[in-house]
C-alpha cells in the first residue's frame, strides 16, 4: 500500500474514532449519577453473552462451511459445470 494511502486510512480511522467519542462521551457523562439495579445488570450481562454467542456461532459456521467444502459450489458458475 502506498505511503499516502496508508496515511489517509490512518487519518480516516482517527477521525472516525474522534467522531464516535464526541457522540458517546457526553451521553456517558450525563448518565454517570444514575444507578442500575440487579435486574438491569443481569440484562446487560445476558445481552453481552448473547452477542458473543451469536457472533461466535456464526464465525464457527463460516469456518465449518469453508473447511467442509460447502462453499465450493457457490463459487462456481453454470459455465464451469458445462466445461467438466
Amino acid at each position: 500500500m502506498p505511503r499516502m494511502t496508508r496515511n489517509m486510512v490512518i487519518l480516516g480511522a482517527v477521525l472516525l474514532l474522534a467522531a464516535i467519542a464526541a457522540a458517546i462521551v457526553p451521553m456517558w457523562v450525563a448518565t454517570a449519577g444514575i444507578g442500575l439495579g440487579g435486574h438491569a445488570w443481569a440484562a446487560i450481562f445476558l445481552m453481552i453473552v448473547g452477542c458473543f454467542g451469536v457472533g461466535g456461532g456464526l464465525m464457527f459456521l463460516i469456518f465449518y462451511s469453508a473447511r467442509k467444502g460447502y462453499d465450493d459450489a457457490a463459487g462456481r458458475s453454470s459455465r464451469d459445470d458445462d466445461r467438466t
